[in-house]
């Protein structure tokens, strides 16, 4: 139940922040990258990179911040950076997504579905102002550090949230 718990006030943050007026940003910046692609780019401080073999998908966004996003053996991969946070995801197959908003916020995705025959993997990772956020597949690690971010690996169905008022983790 506390999964369920986090999983909803994650995701209320998350859409609050977007659905919330805000400062205009200065500088947006997307990219996207399908068949060997590799598309980047840089305005100031704001950047984006994307990349794929022939059969990846990736598309990355900087508002702000910085995102990259790279997609091998079929992912599809996201990355978001905004307000002075990077989001970087990778995958080999699977669905990678990361998000990081505001300054100095990390978040970091790296799948490695090695049969993709089994379903998709997907994992997430949202950090917010100066906190950080990873899943990795390879590394079996989930790890969530500051006071504002959530990883979560749906295939193995661990996840953490780390809060001003605590961190939680639920391993499987």
């Amino acid at each position: 139940m506390k999964l369920i718990s986090a999983l909803i006030c994650s995701t209320a943050a998350v859409g609050t922040s977007f659905a919330l007026p805000a400062v205009a940003s200065a500088t947006d910046v997307h990219c996207s990258s399908a068949q060997d692609a590799d598309i980047t780019v840089i305005d100031g401080r704001t950047g984006c990179r994307a990349t794929a073999d022939t059969l990846g998908e990736a598309r990355s966004a900087g508002f702000d911040g910085v995102g990259y996003a790279r997609a091998t053996f079929g992912a599809s991969a996201l990355g978001i950076g905004a307000a002075g946070g990077v989001g970087a995801s990778e995958g080999a197959g699977g669905i990678p997504v990361a998000i990081g908003i505001g300054p100095d916020a990390i978040a970091l995705t790296s799948i490695d579905d090695s049969d993709p025959g089994d379903g998709r993997t997907i994992a997430l990772s949202i950090a917010f102002e100066g906190s950080r956020a990873q899943v990795s597949t390879q590394e079996g690690t989930v790890v969530c550090l500051g006071s504002a971010a959530f990883a979560w690996n749906a295939a193995t169905g661990v996840s953490c949230l780390a809060t001003p008022f605590g961190r939680w983790a639920a391993s499987h």
